[in-house]
């Protein structure tokens, strides 16, 4: 589904459950009416895009990390609240890791408040280019599906943004884009001022995501000083093969996302073999290895191949920032070279 740019995609994000297709022989395939095979297919293809996520070595310790942050805005000290940040590169799946936390926070949070309370745990929202103030505090006030006046400044549409965060009981805020937030210019200091401001009237914990933060606007000059004091930062770096342990991580990605493919003759657990080539091809992004095999087993499902394999990754065009990543490194061409997990 597309970005939850309201608090009602937020709430059906939340609520989706993406039910895993049955999985079944290529003989029962070929029994199937050309009707049943369209509807199987759709079954798998929407399985294939859905917002299946593995449990990676970030997604835990972001996760870990995030839940200390919690804990000490539950103290509710008269203190500035610590944020956590997610940096990185595009691909690296900093949005999907933030929405992924979230929505558990979301769950977890309802199934103590009740889900038939009217609440808004969390809040979710996008930072627009060129925010001025007013620009970023109505930007949660439409996500709250607030109806704010044109006349109103910035302060008060904090004021009614804050309002309504404590009357929906939000203990969780996120933040997305915030590169956008250009302190070089006086409205982007303004509205990075006036985010600092905000969350100190909010009792919740504020996460943030964006391109390559310790470099960004944001983090440097003084504001960026008062705000790098309060914020922990986590940076996504792609996948590596450089060392044995990072092979078997490579490799362990690799194969979890192989398990998800619903695919009727392929081999389980043969795209090992292919685990150095999938680097080259994707430069240990996770997202454009997603991209790759998802849409390799969508080729292969329409193909009537139902399996992937050299001849149908090489196939596949992949995002323009994995395509560059690539053409920087040495991807193997032909043949197979494997990728040895330590034993």
């Amino acid at each position: 589904m597309a970005i939850p740019d309201s608090v009602t995609r937020w709430r059906e994000f939340v609520a989706e459950r993406v039910v895993e297709p049955e999985q079944l022989t290529n003989k029962q395939v070929l029994s199937l009416s050309p009707d049943e095979k369209n509807e199987y297919d759709d079954q798998r293809f929407a399985w294939i895009g859905a917002d299946t996520v593995l449990e990676t070595k970030d997604l835990a310790r972001i996760d870990r990390h995030l839940r200390i942050i919690q804990a000490r805005v539950s103290a509710r000290s008269a203190t500035a609240q610590r944020a956590f940040a997610i940096s990185g590169r595009a691909g690296l799946g900093k949005s999907t890791t933030a929405l992924t936390l979230g929505k558990r926070h979301e769950r977890q949070r309802r199934k103590v408040l009740g889900n038939g309370v009217e609440v808004t745990p969390v809040v979710y929202a996008v930072v627009p280019p060129g925010a001025t103030p007013k620009m970023l505090m109505r930007a949660f006030a439409t996500w709250l599906g607030m109806q704010i006046p044109q006349r109103f400044d910035a302060p008060t549409i904090t004021d009614q943004v804050v309002h309504v965060m404590a009357h929906q009981e939000t203990s969780l805020v996120i933040l997305d884009e915030v590169h956008n937030l250009r302190t070089s210019r006086s409205v982007g200091a303004e509205a990075a001022s006036q985010l600092k401001v905000f969350t100190e009237r909010v009792d919740a914990a504020f996460v943030y995501c964006g391109i390559d933060l310790l470099s960004s606007d944001l983090f440097t000059g003084d504001i960026g000083k008062q705000i790098r004091a309060r914020t922990k930062m986590y940076g996504l770096v792609p996948y590596s093969i450089g060392s044995a342990t990072d092979r078997d991580e490579w490799v362990e990605l690799v194969l979890g996302m192989e398990s998800l493919l619903p695919l009727t003759s392929h081999p389980e657990g043969s795209l090992e073999d292919e685990a150095a080539y999938l680097y080259h091809r994707t430069g240990g992004s996770i997202g454009s290895l997603r991209g790759l095999l998802g849409d390799a087993a969508i080729d292969a499902i329409m193909t009537g191949k139902e399996r992937i394999d050299r001849s149908v990754l090489d196939e596949i065009i992949l995002d323009e920032e994995a395509a560059r990543q690539a053409a920087r490194g040495t991807a193997p061409a032909s043949g197979r070279k494997r990728v040895r997990r330590a034993r």
